[in-house]
């Protein structure tokens, strides 16, 4: 009886003991962020805008400036342009270059002007002119801001009457970007016959709007002023 007693008194200082003495705490393990989705979704964003019936496009121009290097090769292309895309001063990454070129379709192909190297961080501006026109022939002029080496003139027999900015990128992987989060289209400027500005540019999305690794909106409308309008691409 007595061992028993001691027995008992023992398991009872042992529990005390246990139950006071401090254990470490587990930490639970940290669990890694997910990585970012690097897929790029479409081959482009864009937008259009139709000007009113009635009216007619004497200008349009936009301004940006050349991204940094992309990490690897890939074609991507930046541009503003009339009807579509018929007419397009376009900045193009290929083959670890960048350059810019005036295209346009006609007869039933694409065409382009010279190919003028450019370097990152160069401000461009794409301008689209109406030179001359009758019922059914009308004349165009696509240039660069200080490039004329670049301009094109030519004649087609439809009207221009809808604006675009583009990013069209030829590659699966946000990867194959530059690092800069955004490229901003500026300066956007729509002009009509007689020099009359339209109140504002009704810009519609040409897609739904995808997502860039980082969660932003792949393309924003920042302002559709058709004087001083804004259309960004995110790319980050």
């Amino acid at each position: 009886m007595k061992n028993q007693k001691t027995i008992f008194a023992f398991l009872i200082l042992a529990f005390i003991f246990f139950s006071c003495t401090k254990h470490e705490t587990v930490k639970p393990t940290p669990v890694p962020p997910k990585p970012l989705d690097e897929i790029y979704k479409g081959d482009g964003s864009y937008a259009w805008a139709a000007v009113p019936q009635g009216d007619t496009i004497k200008s349009f121009s936009t301004s940006w400036i050349v991204p940094s290097t992309p990490p690897r090769d890939s074609t991507i292309f930046w541009w503003n342009g009339l009807d579509g895309g018929a007419l397009q001063p376009v900045l193009q990454w290929e083959n670890g270059n960048w350059t810019i070129a005036n295209w346009y379709f006609n007869d039933h192909h694409y065409h382009h002007g010279k190919f003028v190297p450019v370097k990152s961080g160069t401000h461009l501006t794409g301008v689209i002119e109406l030179v001359s026109f009758t019922a059914d022939s009308f004349t165009y002029k696509e240039s660069f801001v200080g490039y004329p080496d670049a301009d094109v003139t030519f004649t087609r027999s439809t009207l221009a009457t809808s604006l675009v900015e583009c990013q069209e990128a030829y590659t699966n992987t946000f990867l194959a970007f530059p690092s800069d989060p955004v490229v901003r289209m500026t300066g956007i400027n729509c002009v009509t016959i007689g020099k009359t500005q339209l109140p504002t540019l009704n810009w519609i999305t040409g897609q739904p709007l995808a997502k860039t690794p980082t969660g932003h909106l792949a393309f924003l409308i920042a302002s559709n002023s058709s004087s001083n309008g804004e259309v960004d691409f995110y790319i980050k």
